[in-house]
């Protein structure tokens, strides 16, 4: 090859990667318009807005997948070297254009396959579906959403079979948008550990009192003014976001410089909030840090699901739960809510915040029967898809399972089957990211414990800093560069594994009650 040949191809390959970047930051800019749609229906947008803004997002979401779908984009990748079995392309090309290839190729041959006015069909329904459960939970009434949650399933049997995925391989196919590299079959050898485990733990621990002064009257304005200012203390940048409540909480990703939260107080029942809040400022960290690390293209996002729900589960319960935390924040608490905990322990709160009673609700669930929470709708979502579970059968088999995996039954359809979005939004296959992200979050920590020991004080002290640098180095800084398990075998050696997040609950809760 000559030189001037050769500079042509750098030339040429550098304007092709400029190119495809141009398309994907068009992509990413549709994708968080419809964002923006979604959030402000799950917050302020009117009962009778509904409608037409289903349409809307029918529109966006149509130019989203026009975007992600477009041919040049299929063209350039192919000169690029990218195919489907070699999605990162020339060995040439710098490891981080390699990587940006490797996400672009794999979104690209989903899309390619999905019809436009399927795409367009399945978002006007997610519109109707969402708002149609709002009111079904708010009144109590599964069969209105029933229809709903039909069509949703029928959406995702469809994209799978467009994808090319037929009979068992459909659930499978569904699982690997949330979380790749970890179809049904693995994830039901590590859940039945924790199953068995998880249940072990429980009847040691059995039925044990709590702490009464939890349920008591705490005003709502109060409790979101601490929120506020907790977000300060754990480091939030309010020039990059807001907080704000919904039916559930939830964080989605407006802009690089746009990260937005949700929570939910309740007047008797402070801990709810305050955990909510955490949990979501978690998700909120690694979005913000990854944009900054990798700007506004597709590589500035959460590895998966499951390694987003490690960031904030480990804010939420190792971090939030943990006694050191509450050495340092209880005070502030207890001037929010003086009449309430002015008399009270750092001692009886923290067993008060750490109680273990099992539940309906699985987000204001502890951590030990968390879990058992998500491998119910992982079960259910199994019968679903394999034909064994229809919609109709779906409250009947909630509250079988909860009997069975956690020993209570919800008194209403809104306390079980109704409780949470994801179904009504056709997020078939995210449930099981939730206790994924319990095994990831425990490697992380052991791993962040051994690089930075003394943690427990500087926690105390709140000093959350080494904790942002060190996640934002080791696991935020990546963004979508590496898949899941080659992440966590990056930061921490290891594959994945269920025994570090066990053996944290059963030295926490074995000293907590005395065991």
């Amino acid at each position: 090859m000559t030189t001037a040949s050769y500079h042509k191809d750098v030339v040429y390959t550098q304007n092709a990667l400029e190119r495809l970047h141009q398309i994907d930051r068009e992509r990413k800019h549709w994708e968080r318009i419809a964002a923006t749609l979604r959030w402000d229906q799950e917050t302020y947008l009117p009962l009778r807005g509904v409608a037409e803004r289903a349409e809307q997002l029918a529109l966006v979401e149509g130019a989203v997948h026009r975007r992600a779908a477009d041919p040049e984009a299929g063209r350039l990748l192919r000169e690029l070297g990218s195919e489907t079995g070699n999605p990162g392309g020339g060995g040439g090309l710098p490891p981080v254009e390699r990587d940006f290839l490797k996400v672009l190729r794999r979104a690209y041959d989903r899309a390619a396959l999905l019809p436009q006015e399927f795409v367009e069909a399945a978002a006007r329904a997610e519109g109707l579906s969402l708002a149609a459960w709002v009111e079904a939970r708010r009144n109590n009434d599964f069969a209105a959403l029933m229809p709903h949650l039909q069509t949703m399933v029928d959406m995702a049997r469809k994209k799978a079979a467009y994808w090319g995925f037929q009979g068992a391989e459909v659930y499978d196919a569904l699982l690997d948008c949330y979380e790749p590299g970890f179809p049904a079959a693995e994830l039901v050898r590590h859940f039945g550990i924790l199953r068995e485990r998880l249940s072990a733990l429980l009847r040691r621990i059995g039925p044990r009192g709590g702490e009464a002064f939890l349920g008591r009257d705490f005003d709502l304005g109060l409790q979101a003014r601490y929120s506020r200012e907790l977000m300060d203390t754990l480091g939030f940048d309010h020039d990059r976001g807001r907080l704000d409540t919904s039916a559930h909480p939830f964080t989605t990703t407006l802009g690089s410089h746009d990260v937005r939260i949700t929570t939910r107080y309740h007047r008797d029942n402070l801990v709810s909030g305050i955990f909510s809040t955490i949990h979501e400022l978690g998700h909120a960290f690694y979005e913000l840090r990854a944009a900054l690390a990798l700007g506004g293209s597709s590589l500035g996002e959460g590895a998966s699901m499951g390694i987003h729900e490690s960031q904030s589960r480990l804010w939420e319960n190792v971090i939030g739960r943990s006694r050191a935390f509450w050495e340092g924040q209880f005070p502030r608490l207890q001037f929010f809510f003086p009449d309430q905990l002015a008399t009270r322990s750092l001692g009886a709160f923290y067993r008060g915040i750490n109680q273990v009673r099992p539940s309906a609700i699985r987000i204001e669930a502890d951590e030990v029967s968390y879990s058992l929470h998500i491998i119910l709708r992982f079960e259910l979502e199994q019968g679903l898809f394999s034909g064994n579970l229809t919609v109709e059968e779906l409250p009947a088999a909630w509250r079988a399972a909860m009997r069975d995996l956690l020993g209570v039954e919800p008194e209403t359809d809104a306390q079980g089957v109704l409780q949470d979005v994801h179904w009504a939004m056709g997020a078939f296959g995210y449930f099981p990211s939730y206790a994924l992200g319990n095994l990831y979050g425990l490697q992380f920590w052991k791993k962040l414990c051994a690089d930075l020991p003394g943690i427990e004080s500087a926690i105390a002290k709140g000093c959350f800093g080494p904790i942002h640098a060190w996640l934002g180095d080791q696991i935020h800084a990546w963004g979508r560069r590496l898949d899941p398990p080659d992440l966590l075998r990056r930061v921490t050696g290891e594959t994945l594994s269920a025994y570090p997040f066990l053996e944290y609950l059963e030295t926490k809760y074995t000293e907590l009650y005395g065991l």
